[in-house]
């Protein structure tokens, strides 16, 4: 009786493990792998930057981003919030793009921040530049990248220079 029992086991665990074997490889054929996550185009250009207008006054954030289609001649530039003393400079606008050499620049650029009459419906972009590892942090020291570029409105330039946001507090404005 031991023997016809402990047979009987041996043909479940055979089939049950047969069974367990066949899905197995049933899922691992039907799964998708996904594609490998890269970088942007432009994403040695891209970043948060903290920067002042003509070395002066304080840091404003400005920001450098992919355009949706992942173009490797544009980019957008935006800053919303830097001043030059008392006159608001908030540009949002593409800007074409040298990669390989990390310069940037524009003219006639449509500014989409321009929400009213008074605001700047126009800029340019001339001498940008991106320098990797071309400063340091204020606080931290930690080298980071420097972005500088003239921003011309109406005529005006205005020099616009800062650091690579570096990811340590005592480095943010």
């Amino acid at each position: 009786m031991y023997h016809l029992i402990s047979k009987k086991n041996m043909k479940k665990n055979i089939l049950i493990n047969t069974i367990l074997m066949s899905l197995l490889v049933v899922f691992s054929f039907s799964c998708k792998k996904d594609d490998a996550v890269g970088g942007t185009n432009v994403q040695n250009l891209s970043g948060d930057w903290y920067v002042k207008v003509n070395g002066a006054g304080n840091y404003a954030t400005a920001y450098t981003y992919n355009t949706s289609d992942n173009s490797s001649t544009q980019m957008w530039i935006q800053s919303t919030g830097i001043k030059s003393g008392t006159k608001a400079l908030g540009v949002k606008g593409k800007v074409s793009v040298n990669v390989t050499g990390q310069t940037f620049s524009g003219t006639g650029i449509t500014n989409v921040n321009a929400a009213t009459s008074t605001a700047i419906p126009t800029f340019a972009i001339a001498n940008g530049k991106i320098v990797s590892n071309g400063t340091v942090g204020p606080q931290s020291k930690t080298p980071t990248d420097l972005i500088s570029f003239d921003l011309i409105i109406s005529g005006v330039t205005y020099k616009i220079e800062g650091y690579h946001k570096t990811g340590f507090l005592t480095d943010i404005p």
